[in-house]
Formats: C-alpha cells, structure tokens, sequence
C-alpha cells in the first residue's frame, strides 16, 4: 500500500468513526423542531408582548394553548339527542380534565349565554373552546383529543393555531421522507447517464451522505445544546442543498479525475493533480455559499436565521469531499468508470454553451439587449402579494385542516383564531370606573366593519348586558315614578268622594318637597358624578310603600346608581336643561310645602277639599315634568352609559366575567375580537394593527392612559411577521449579496466580472420569481406565492448559482492563458458547459424531489429554483461571454490581429 493510499485509508476510517458517533449523538429532531423549531418573532413585538402578558395571567390557564373542539351533523341541524351527547362529552372532558392537561373549557353547558358565539346560525355546528397546558407536546395533546372528543354519529375535529402549526410541522417531515428517496433516485439515474457507470454514482452519494449526516448530528446538538436557530424548513433544505451541491463538486472533481486519467496520468498523480485544480475551485465555489448562507445568521428573524445551518453543512461537506473522496479515487483508480475502458472517448463539450458563448461574443451589446428584452417584462410582473396564511400549507384532507374549513363555512371566518387585545394597568381595574372605561372601548370596537364580534369583561358573552346601562335603570326609576303619580290620582278621586286621608297627603306632600329639594341639588352639582341618590330613593319608597307597592333592595340600588351616573353623565346638557330642571325643582318644592300646609288645614276642615285637589294637581303636574325629563335623559347618548352596583360587582354571576377577562391580579384586562376576514389575509393584519392604534387612543385621557396595549392571536402574529420578514429579506439580501460580491473580485481578480455575476444572478432570480406566480396562478390555484418563497428563492438562486459563475471563470482563467479574452470565454463556456449543465440538472432534479411533499412553500421553492436555473444557464454563458467582449476589446482585437 503506497504512503498516499494509506494516509487516506486513515481519513476513511476516521469519516466512519465520526458518522457513527453522528448517528450515536443525534437528539430526537422531532421533539427539537417542535419545541424550537417554531417562528420566533422578536419580543419587543405587539404579538410578543401579548404572549408575554398572557403567561402571567393566572387563573391557572397561564402558560396554555387554545384548543377549539369541533362538532358538526352535516348540513343538517344539531338534533336534541345530538346536544345530549355533547353536553355529556363536555362534562366527561371537564371530570377527566388531568388526563388532557385542560386548563378550561369554555362551552354551553357551563356558558349558556354564549350560545350565539358557539352554536353556528345555521344550528350544524357547535363549538367547545379548551385551555390546554403547554406542558405536554401539542402532537400529543392533539392525538388525545381527536380519540377522545369524539360524539358518536357526528363529525369531530380538533384545530386550532398551535395545532395547525404542529401539522404542518409532521407534513414537512412526511415531505422530507418523500423528498429523500427521490432525490437519491433522480441523482442515481442521472449520475449513471453521465458518467456512464455505476460506480460513481455510489461512491457519490455515499460521500455526500457522509456528510448530511454528520452536519445533521452537529446542527441539531448545536440546537439542543447552544439553542441554534432551527426551524422546520431546517432539515428538508440541508438535504436538497447538500445533496445537490455536493453531487455538483463531485462532478467536478471526478470529471477533472477521469480527464487526468485519459491524458496518461496514475491514479496517485491523477487524484493529486485533480483535488488541486478542482479542489481549487471547489473551494471557491464552497466558500462563495457558505458566505451566502452565513450571511443569514446575522438576520434577526429566526427563520432566516435558521438558514445557517445550511452553512454548517456546507462547511462538513467541503471537509468530507475532499478529503474522503482522494481515498476512492485512488484505490479505484479507473475502475470508478467502470465498464468504460476508454475514457478519451467519454470527454465532451458543450455544443449549447459554445454557440451561446461565440454568438456573443461576436455580437456583444446585441446579446446583453436581447436578454433585457427578454427577461424585463417578467420582472416587471413582480411576484405579486404574499400570502401569510400558513394552513394553505396543510391538505385539506387534515383534520385541523378540515376542522377549520368547517368553522369558516359555518361561523365567522376568524372563530376559529380570533384576536385578543390586552390591556395591562399598573392598579385594580375591577371598580366601576374602570369598567365602564373597557366597555366603552368594546362598543366602540363592535361598530367597526371588520369586526363580526367582541367579548369583554362587561359583554362576556359578545352581547351588551342591558340590566348594566343607565337607561335600562331609568326605565325602572320612571316607572315607579308613574307609579307613584297614579297614587296621587287615586287620592284625587278620593278627595272627590270626601274620603279623604290626612296623613297620606301629608306624606306625599313631603316626598314631593324632598324630591324638590333633590332636584335642586342635583342642579347645584353639575358635572359631579358622585351624587347620591338616596334621598330621592327615600321619597319615592315612602309613596310605593304609600301606594302598597314598596321598592325592594335590588330596585332601590338600580335606581340610585341610575341617578348617581346620570347626573354624572348628562353634564354637557344641564346649561340647556338648567332653566327647566331649576323650575321643576322649585316647582315641586312649593307644592311640597303647600300639601304639606294643606293637609294640616284639611285634616280638621273638610270644606278646603277643593283646595286639595288643586294642590294636587301641582303635585301631579310636578310628577308628569320631572318624570317626562328622566325619560328624555333615558333616551339620550348620556344614559347609554354602563353602571354597575356595588352588589352586582360582587356577585358570583359577574365574578365569572372577572375570572374569564381579568388577570388575576385584576390590572389586566382582555378584550376577544373575531374579525370578518380570513385571519391570516392581509385585510386582517391591516385590522389588528388598526385596532391597536385605536385603543391607544382611547385610553389617552383616562385613568388607563399609561396603560400596555397589545393584540395576540394569529393576525397579530402574522402582522409582526410581515414587518419583521420584510426589513429583515431586503437587510438579509444586501448582506449576502455584497458578501458573494466580494468573494468574488478574489476569486476572479476583477471587479467588473463579479458585478456581470451577481447582475446575472439576479435577474435570473427576479424573472423566476414572476414565472413562478404565474405557474402557480394557472396550475396549482395558488394565486400568491406562500410569504417564505421569496426569501428562500433568493438564497438559493443566489447562492448556488454563484457555483456555475465560479465554474466558468476558474475555467477561463485556466484555458489557453496567452489566447485573447474572448477566445479563452468560449472555449471555457464549451469546456464547463457540460458540467455546469449536468449540475443544474442534477440540484434541479433535487429540487423538483421538493414537489411531492405537498407542502406549498417547497413547491413554490422548487418551482422558482428550477425555473431560475433554467434561466441561469441559458444566460450565463451570454452575459459572461458578452460582458468579457465589452470590458476587454482591445485585448481582444490586439490578440487576433497578432
């Protein structure tokens, strides 16, 4: 065994040892993408900041995910029976709340008066809404439910934002088993077809393989360990980038092995010369990527971020390829190409890239215009708007999926994931004033156009409760008051008949001055909301109790909290009202003291009866006005106010409320929107950042004017998505590009050739881009592109393409050195092209392995990879060719000439 062959028979047995301890040492990626590999957004972000506030909650449902059971009969109404079984479901889930991890259930057996939020117009469907602990996996969670949230002869399914996610998640690793076994195919076939042997083909795959798996094993322990960014597009782009790029390096280096080989040379000097001259420019072409692809971890979004590991594996494979295949290359020697015997015969060019490349060259600024013509009114498309709606990513053959088209069809499309406002104070919130403040606010959000409804600590069940409003409580005050002013009528009638009552007159007399004197003072007291009304209370029991109809306790409370807050509200109208309120309570007064005198004077002298009853009907006519006033003040903007008494507050039915919308240490509230749109539309993510700003503005001036406003929920998420995906691509982009831009002026020694590069590069992905959103209108019934596809086009055009640009220039800096520019680009553009050729069909065809998987984002991806590929090499040659022609036409001209 010579030194060569048994140095590298060291370095093979070390790979071996390191993918055996890779394999040993790989954690559990499943439970690592579930656990981290989720969208992390930054937590200064609105979406955050309410994640953060509701894990502080308490009420034992901190630290939860909403789970939405789904129960639907068909088209057809949800009979009795049917309603039975699910009360029954939702009690045996309540009894055995530990074995789910449920935390709270919100349904209509414990909440009847949510009826109208959770049993479809239509009556087909119904909806129990669950609290589940973070503590036990979502996939988990979710198998649990579907088996045991089952109601007999109907159609059940569990979803939710969380579940909907994890999904997704369990699809991209369905589509990464697909995507693996027909990549591995298609480069097989095609590795067979180029070199035309089995044997390569192997040898390739099996260092390729090396490679993926100990990058693999180190990503995920950097992940677990060191909190690497992960995500779940991780692992499928490791795959296809490095089974696609590392298959493009060993073309090289095997075609630049088999030519050594035919021009007489051993199998020693073959592997040296050929891991020297590719090896070069695998290097270059390595390293161009890994800038690309490390550029992505100074993003600040985390699933850019997560792209790094992409580099990560870059760096692996670079070490394994050049340093495991001199083994195989040197123990093999020719046999690599077996059964070829005659490899002169096997060496080829490119007849495509050489016309390209001499056309151009021929007709340099033609060829540049040509190509602009072409490719600018494809760009000129865009890529259109993005859609920021993951579920388009599920089947709808999946039951979160199912279960939410179902919510869509039968309820408001945002039941399913609506969006929660939080407002956090710095005091207790759980005080009159306060309330009727967050109330205020919910009307007001109710009136919007977008919103279907809204649920608060005042309106729990997304409905105003009336018995809680001023003019509700007016209605109750004026009705004893024309109570009471039937009494006087009745006394009246009795003066007429001489059966007359001293003593009764004589309390009407005082409750009438009392009123008066309230009146009065109520007018003295403008704008103060704090008046109480007990006087007035006390006056009109002593008549209803006169009358024989006393007020109870309840009444008495509702009617003195409708005085105390009417007074407070109707401020802005006392100067126009003063005048009369003033006269009725002087008015009223008078007759007071007059009945008062007059029943004194008739209790001993029946002759003044006649008297009396003009006094009474000062007293009636005093009624009718104070009483026509009230009702005018019911009617009014002022009385729509909330008021809730003291005992009411305290009761056990408005507790829940508290419970439900109030943290538990009563200085946060929650305000629940579920919105018209789609959540995930970009309506949606207009609206939740509409509403924010809205409630910011209507606490300034309040008590809760320094208070934290922030929306959660899957629009809210997807709106800090949209901003934080947006700045982070075109900062992330300019980063990356600048960085291949540099490597490149090394790499060439020119700086107007890698400018020509990254020109072509870029048309390439903006053309594919367009392309792509038309394929995906006319063929998929996609009319936007999934928001990711940009970004992760970009990378990977750029990125991988540079490959081809440093294929070609390392060639031509190689190629007939004392020949002119121009001659030594095309003979370089026939020289490659092959290679070039069969490495874009090779990461093409691994792409393509992305389509099955059903995943939207991958097949966009793909799609947009392919398309730019095809585009790449068509133009490459071109530009590249045009461009050396135009920066160099002297050189050129001077070399002919010569």
């Amino acid at each position: 065994m010579n030194k060569f062959l048994k140095k590298y028979s060291w370095v093979a047995a070390l790979w071996a040892v390191i993918v055996v301890v890779s394999v040993l040492l790989l954690p559990n990626i499943g439970n690592l993408e579930a656990e981290k590999g989720q969208t992390k957004i930054p937590d200064n972000m609105q979406s955050q900041v309410a994640n953060n506030i509701e894990k502080h909650w308490g009420h034992n449902i901190s630290n939860t995910n909403q789970v939405v059971l789904i129960y639907n009969n068909g088209d057809k109404k949800i009979t009795k029976s049917q309603q039975e079984k699910i009360n029954d479901k939702v009690k045996e889930l309540n009894d055995d709340k530990d074995h789910y991890n449920i935390k709270g259930i919100t349904s209509v057996v414990d909440t009847p008066s949510a009826k109208g939020q959770l049993i479809s117009k239509d009556k087909t469907t119904e909806l129990v809404q669950l609290n589940v602990s973070k503590d036990e996996s979502v996939e988990t969670v979710n198998k649990k439910l579907q088996e045991g949230g089952k109601v007999s002869g109907m159609k059940s399914y569990v979803t939710g934002a969380e579940i909907l996610n994890d999904d997704m998640r369990l699809s991209m690793v369905d589509g990464l088993k697909k995507t693996e076994i027909i990549a591995v195919i298609f480069i097989l076939i095609v590795l067979i077809l180029v070199f035309k042997s089995p044997v390569v083909p192997l040898i390739s795959l099996l260092t390729v393989g090396v490679s993926f798996i100990v990058s693999l094993s180190v990503v995920m322990n950097l992940v677990k360990f060191l909190d690497f960014p992960l995500s779940n597009f991780t692992q499928v782009f490791m795959v296809v980038v490095l089974f696609g790029i590392g298959t493009d390096y060993n073309i090289l280096l095997y075609n630049q092995f088999k030519e050594n080989l035919a021009n007489g040379m051993d199998k020693v000097s073959a592997t040296i010369s050929a891991r020297k001259v590719a090896g070069k420019t695998i290097r270059y072409s390595g390293i161009s990527v890994l800038i690309g692809f490390a550029a992505l971890g100074l993003a600040k979004f985390s699933i850019y971020r997560s792209g790094f590991a992409v580099g990560v594996g870059v760096i692996v494979l670079l070490l394994v390829l050049l340093s495991l295949n001199p083994f195989f290359m040197v123990l093999l020697g020719k046999k690599m190409y077996w059964p070829a015997k005659n490899l002169k015969e096997q060496q080829q060019s490119s007849a495509l890239w050489g016309i390209l490349s001499s056309k151009s060259v021929q007709y340099a600024a033609p060829a540049v215009i040509f190509v602009l013509v072409v490719t600018l009114p494809f760009i000129a498309l865009g890529h259109g708007n993005l859609n920021y709606d993951q579920t388009v990513e599920l089947k709808d053959s999946i039951p979160s999926k199912a279960g939410l088209n179902v919510v869509e069809e039968h309820f408001s499309k945002g039941t399913a994931e609506p969006s929660t406002i939080y407002i956090k104070s710095d005091h207790d919130l759980a005080n009159e004033s306060n309330l009727n403040e967050i109330d205020r606010i919910t009307n007001q959000l109710r009136k919007r156009d977008d919103v279907k409804t809204v649920a608060s600590v005042t309106q729990p069940n997304g409905v105003p409760i009336n018995k809680l409003y001023v003019n509700d409580q007016l209605e109750t005050l004026t009705g004893k008051m024309s109570q009471a002013n039937d009494g006087i009528d009745q006394i009246k009638a009795g003066t007429s008949n001489s059966s007359f009552n001293g003593d009764q007159l004589k309390a009407i007399g005082e409750s009438a001055q009392s009123i008066g004197q309230r009146l009065q003072a109520i007018q003295a007291s403008s704008g103060n909301s704090a008046v109480s009304g007990q006087e007035v209370i006390a006056a009109m029991q002593q008549k209803a109790t006169a009358m024989g109809s006393p007020l109870d306790q309840t009444q008495m409370q509702i009617i003195a909290g409708a005085l105390q807050q009417s007074t407070a509200e109707i401020q802005n109208k006392q100067a126009a009202l003063g005048s009369e309120l003033t006269g009725i309570a002087s008015d009223t007064q008078n007759i007071g003291n007059n009945t008062q005198a007059m029943a004194t004077q008739l209790q001993g002298v029946q002759s003044k009866v006649n008297e009396a009853n003009q006094g009474l009907d000062q007293i009636s006519t005093g009624m009718v006005s104070a009483n026509d006033y009230l009702q005018n003040l019911q009617g009014s903007n002022a009385a729509k106010a909330l008021y809730i008494p003291t005992n009411v507050l305290e009761s056990e039915t408005f507790q829940k409320a508290v419970t439900s919308y109030l943290s538990e240490n009563k200085k946060t509230t929650k305000i629940t929107v579920v919105l018209n749109e789609n959540p995930s539309s970009s309506k949606a993510i207009k609206s939740v950042n509409e509403i924010q700003n809205q409630v910011k503005q209507n606490l300034a001036g309040t008590n809760m004017k320094d208070a934290t406003v922030a929306v959660g929920g899957q629009s809210a998420t997807i709106a800090d998505t949209n901003e934080i995906a947006a700045s982070d691509f075109n900062r992330t982009a300019i980063i990356m590009t600048i960085g291949i831009l540099i490597a490149l002026m090394f790499v060439t020694k020119s700086i107007l050739q890698p400018v020509y590069i990254i020109a072509t590069l870029l048309i390439s992905y903006a053309a594919a881009l367009s392309l792509t959103h038309l394929f995906s209108s006319a063929f998929l019934g996609q009319d936007m592109l999934t928001w990711t596809t940009p970004f992760f086009a970009f990378i990977m055009i750029i990125a991988l393409g540079v490959d081809y640009s440093i294929f070609l220039m390392q060639k031509y800096q190689d190629i007939l050195p004392s020949a002119a520019p121009d001659v030594r680009i095309v003979h370089a553009s026939k020289f490659i092209g092959v290679v070039v050729l069969s490495a874009a069909l090779i990461l093409g065809g691994t792409f393509a392995a992305l389509i099955p998987s059903g995943v939207l984002t991958l097949i966009q991806v793909a799609i947009a990879v392919i398309i730019g590929l095809v585009i790449l090499v068509i133009i490459l040659p071109i530009l590249m060719a045009a461009g050396i022609k135009l920066t160099y036409p002297e050189a050129s001209k001077a070399k002919h000439e010569k």
